[in-house]
């Protein structure tokens, strides 16, 4: 301790994770701050904090006397080091209000550090009812094109149908020559039934469709149709297909995604009769009758269809090779509402949100900069809102609010299940609050008197792209007095969802735009954009034309042998962008707005005449979260490597973590989640991310505690659809296990015991989900087991180790709560799964059934085995990637755990082999021989051998094997947890390999920590450490004998402040904060 050093101030106050947040509804938000001060072995002693509204200034801080009292909380003094997670404990705190606080602090010294300058937060609407205060209501809108919207549904899979819908066509082959086919099936309506609403679609891809039900013809669009057309008894469904439906294909030439989102087969037909709570439901099967021909009245009840033949089923809606189709084509809805305001403005709030995904314009320009929101939640559980500080925007006189509305997940395609997943009807819900300087109010809400146009953009989907027609934008629409006369009121309703909670995630939004490294023009009219890296976004293009010409912009992460975009690995994603041209003969910029994807290189059709470099850019986006760690060492291609796990991440985490962001898929899949969650946290502060996601998980868990493959959860529903119950769709291992490890490492990484407690109950569902289906404590063959490992290893074995490890972590998250009985019972059935595990599946000797890496990796790192198994367990592992030429075999489940096991059990060297190898299959191989700036699903999405892998699953931005990246940190970068949330950190670097140095860098709750290392040839070794106040570190030096070893030039032995041991071959130094150079010299 330096007692000439000041005082610690605290700076850079936070509230839940972020600097003065908008819209919180976190009834007890916690509160955080860092330190600063000189010297060493600087502490916190204590703290105290006042809470207050924002608009009392600083006088809620003057010393002296009573509390002021506008203070709404004074946390008093209290005795702790704790400066991280401090949870909010005054009263409830009020709906839009915005509030300040500061922190004063005393050290190690007792000094103290007076008060800090405040920070400020604002929270949002806390309950339905502050939607529509001051006597104004907020309703959500929509187009009346698309019905009213109390027909939409968000869909919950309890309540979805459990109907199998089947594509049909004429017996044969669906390329048959036959171009006009007619289909029948009769169904019932109970005695008693009263249909309320009437829906039916049907589709055939590009083939016309003409629908009639009881002989009259109906809409088959999904538009409501008259219930009366419906009665009680025998009804008729028939249907027209006039030209032969497309055969699907792979080409992808396909030029128009707003006609061909998806290419299909046969006809599909689904008819759904509102009525109480027993629906009717017709399906297309192969019980329908068909004919290529028909007489006169064939739609009517009374025609005798029994010479028609069966219809054949050639496949499930919705399942491969059978996409969905898209059923309609619906123009991005413009809503506009016009209003007034008098006195100047003092503090103007929009609440927006969307089923949908939308942009809000206020006076011409764009609010906020947030991209998709409100993002991808189950919305049937809750839809998130957003708040904006639009106090600029607002203007005395004439104003609009605007917003234009889009598909998103709720109505857009999500993986290969086609569209309207959660609801067929797209709406918008905002509110505006503007408060004078005069302290009167105007609010504007939308409702009916909302005005609904169409414009430039005419096809949104995350997945196939974006088609705008400039000639088509009205000019001047988000402007006060355009002429919105011609254009219908909106229609308002209540859609069925969950409820409205403030957006927890960061926001997604533009973080970086990249320039093209190359242009060429492989043919006329085609320009092929290279732009150095695999992202995820969307190209900006700058050019000039005539009206009406007609752009086609295509993606892909990787080119084929040819040199042209290798589209085939996207399966059913289009990844294309269409624009139409204005012809402004000053130019004009095409941006999407609505859709993203994964590509290194874009392909632009239709531009005559040369591409400017300059004038094409990748627009890159994913979650507005800080980037706090960083890693570079003497290896350039393990600096490759961090590079491509970092965009890996980047990509990926856009509203959920996502295996894949390219191709028809892009779900929240568990097991890669939890594989890189602690990798995660080293590149990035995840928290509020992974705390929303981890809602989502608990939102999908099934009624039995079963926990799901993907959040959102669109699994289960498809296997209701499908015909099976929704489990096959949960409860797989190491998947499933999301549920306790993400939480966990959430502990580890930022000492969160707020994530503990709100996913524990849910932890012990899913135990007690294991406990069930299990026979004596050994799990079933089922699941993914290792998913893409090389040599697989047996799935009940996997599943069982994780059963064991899953109880073992419930024990330590239920500890940390400090629930001792329910700690207790985990730590039992772990004992118990541990037992029937060495039962089942250890050998003598240390061996473990199948021999595989996986299989050992887990034993050890699970605690599967005995001490004196151990070592010998070890040395089989070893002698395991001896045998396959210094090579893992190891997949998702085994390969975050495998350098970690090996460097636990004396085979560092080892470890650092197969860090470095660069030879299929191996960490380096995409780096070396693959061109790779992220990492890839396979060890061999491509290989010089082969080519491509499957494409049917072959990612080339897939995170999961970069989990890699946090034995980086910790061993190459020597930066590890050893309290929670780094109060206390173990910096132990190891040399190996041919590294000659490494530097790693960490923002901790409670500050930056970093290290420097280097290692001469003759094997001298430095060490530079810096950790900041409040915080205690464990440096682990690499020499028995520390009589040589120096810390900033002054001999170890006998420093002041420094607690010096040895352990084994290593020295361990104790000590507090500051920064430290440690020598060690070369032995000799």
């Amino acid at each position: 301790m330096d007692e000439t050093a000041g005082p610690l101030r605290p700076h850079d106050l936070r509230t839940e994770t972020a600097k003065s947040p908008l819209g919180l509804d976190e009834p007890r938000p916690l509160l955080a701050w860092e330190l600063t001060g000189n010297g060493r072995s600087r502490a916190q002693r204590g703290y105290r904090i006042r809470l207050f509204p924002a608009a009392a200034g600083a006088d809620p801080l003057a010393d002296g006397g009573d509390v002021h009292p506008a203070v709404v909380w004074d946390s008093g003094e209290v005795t702790s080091r704790d400066s991280a997670g401090v949870e909010y404990a005054g009263p409830v705190l009020a709906a839009r209000e915005r509030y300040a606080w500061a922190v004063r602090v005393t050290d190690e010294s007792g000094r103290d550090s007076g008060w800090s300058e405040p920070a400020e937060f604002e929270l949002g609407l806390l309950t339905e009812s502050d939607w529509h205060a001051d006597g104004v209501g907020t309703r959500w809108i929509g187009s009346p094109g698309e019905d009213d919207l109390s027909g939409a549904v968000s869909l919950d899979y309890a309540g979805r149908p459990r109907h199998r819908i089947e594509r049909v066509w004429l017996p044969g082959d669906l390329s048959s020559a036959a171009r006009t086919a007619y289909f029948r099936t009769r169904f019932e309506v109970p005695d008693g039934s009263v249909p309320e609403r009437v829906r039916v679609v049907a589709d055939a891809s590009d083939a016309a469709v003409r629908v009639y039900c009881n002989g009259r013809e109906v809409a088959a669009d999904g538009t409501p149709i008259e219930a009366g057309v419906l009665r009680t008894g025998s009804n008729v469904l028939a249907v027209a297909v006039d030209g032969n439906p497309k055969t699907r294909t792979q080409t992808h030439t396909q030029t128009d995604p707003a006609t061909h989102a998806n290419d299909v087969s046969g006809l599909v037909v689904h008819l759904n009769a509102e009525s109480g709570e027993d629906d009717v439901v017709v399906t297309s099967d192969d019980s329908w009758r068909c004919s290529p021909v028909a007489d006169d009245g064939w739609e009517t009840t009374d025609h005798d269809d029994s010479g028609w033949q069966l219809a054949q089923a050639f496949g499930l809606h919705g399942v491969a090779p059978h996409g969905r189709s898209p059923l309609s084509h619906r123009p991005t809805p413009y809503l506009r509402k016009e209003f007034r305001t008098g006195a100047p403005v003092r503090r103007a709030r929009l609440y927006a949100t969307a089923l949908g995904i939308y942009e809000a314009r206020l006076n011409g320009e764009r609010v906020g900069d947030h991209r998709f929101a409100p993002g991808w939640t189950d919305y049937a559980r809750r839809v998130p809102y957003q708040t904006y500080d639009v106090t600029d925007l607002v203007r005395s006189g004439d104003n609009v609010l605007a917003g234009v509305l889009a598909d998103g997940w709720y109505t857009g395609n999500v993986c290969w299940f086609g569209p309207f997943q959660y609801g067929r009807h797209r709406a918008f819900r905002a509110r505006l609050e503007v408060e004078h300087t005069d302290g009167t109010r105007t609010v504007v809400a939308t409702d009916e008197s909302w005005r609904v146009g169409e414009g430039a953009t005419r096809y949104t989907d995350l997945q196939n792209g974006e088609v705008v027609d400039a000639r088509l934008e009205p000019a001047g629409w988000d402007l006060p007095g355009f002429d919105d006369s011609a254009w219908p009121h909106a229609v308002a309703g209540s859609p069925r969802h969950g409820p409205l909670e403030a957006e927890v995630a960061p926001p997604i939004r533009v973080k970086e735009t990249l320039p093209a490294v190359t242009v060429t023009a492989p043919r006329p009219g085609v320009h092929l954009v290279d732009f150095g890296q695999n992202l995820v976004g969307w190209v900006r293009l700058r050019v000039r034309g005539q009206a009406g010409t007609r752009l086609l912009v295509r993606h892909a992460e990787v080119l084929d042998h040819r040199g042209e975009l290798y589209v085939e690995a996207l399966r059913d994603a289009r990844a294309t962008d269409e624009y139409v041209l204005r012809g402004d003969p000053d130019g004009e910029v095409f941006e999407p707005r609505f859709t993203v994807h994964g590509f290194r290189y874009a392909e632009i059709v239709g531009l005559a005449g040369d591409l400017d470099p300059a004038d094409v850019q990748a627009k890159v986006v994913y979650a507005d979260m800080e980037q706090i760690g960083a890693f570079e060492c003497s290896d350039p291609r393990l600096n490759q490597l961090q590079h491509n796990i970092v965009w890996g991440q980047r990509g990926n985490f856009l509203s959920v973590p996502t295996d894949c962001p390219q191709r028809d898929e892009r779900l929240g899949w568990t097991g890669d989640a939890q594989v890189f969650a602690s990798t995660a946290a080293y590149n990035y502060d995840v928290r509020s991310f992974l705390r929303k996601w981890l809602r989502d998980l608990r939102d999908g868990q099934q009624p039995d505690g079963g926990v799901p493959h993907v959040a959102p959860d669109v699994l289960s529903p498809q296997s209701f659809l499908m015909g099976g119950d929704g489990r096959a769709a949960a409860g797989a291992a190491g998947w499933g296990d999301a549920m306790e490890i993400v939480p966990w490492e959430l502990l580890r990484v930022y000492g969160d015991r707020r994530v503990v407690a709100e996913n524990l109950a849910a932890v012990g569902s899913w135990l007690d989900y294991l406990e069930e289906h299990s026979t004596d404590f050994v799990r079933p063959a089922e699941g993914f087991a290792d998913w893409l490992a090389p040599m697989p290893t047996p799935a009940d074995l996997v599943a069982t180790a994780f059963f064991a490890y899953a109880a073992r972590v419930a024990g330590w998250l239920a500890a940390e709560l400090d629930r001792a009985d329910e700690a207790a019972r985990w730590e039992k059935l772990y004992d118990q799964v541990r037992a029937a595990f060495r039962a089942r599946y250890v050998r003598g000797g240390g061996r473990v059934q199948s021999g595989t890496q996986t299989s050992y990796v887990l034993a050890l790192h699970f605690g599967l085995l005995e001490p004196g198994e151990e070592p010998l367990a070890a040395r089989h592992l070893v002698e395991e990637i001896a045998s396959r030429n210094w090579h893992l075999a190891t997949g998702f489940l085994g390969t975050p755990y495998l350098l970690p096991v090996l460097s636990r059990f004396g085979f560092e060297d080892v470890a650092f082999r197969l860090l470095t190898q660069d030879t299929f299959p191996s960490w380096l191989y995409p780096v070396v021989h693959g061109d790779a700036t992220t990492m890839w699903e396979r060890w061999d999405s491509w290989s010089d051998s082969r080519g491509f892998q499957d494409p049917g699953m072959t990612s080339f931005n897939h995170y999961a094997y970069g989990a890699v990246g946090e034995w980086i940190y910790q061993t190459l970068g020597g930066i590890a947890p050893g309290e929670p949330g780094y109060r206390t950190v173990v910096v132990r670097p190891r040399a190996g390999g041919d590294v000659s140095w490494a530097r790693a860098s960490l923002r901790t709750p409670y500050g930056k920590v970093s290290t420097r290392w280097r290692r001469t040839p003759e094997g001298a070794f430095t060490l530079e450490v810096t950790l900041p106040p409040n915080v205690t570190g464990e440096v682990w030096l690499p020499t028995a004998d520390a009589s040589g070893v120096t810390e900033s030039g002054e001999p170890l032995a006998g420093a002041d402040g420094l607690a010096v041991e040895r352990s084994g071959d290593e020295t361990l130094v104790r000590l507090g904060s500051g920064t430290y150079v440690f020598q060690v010299p070369a032995t000799t």
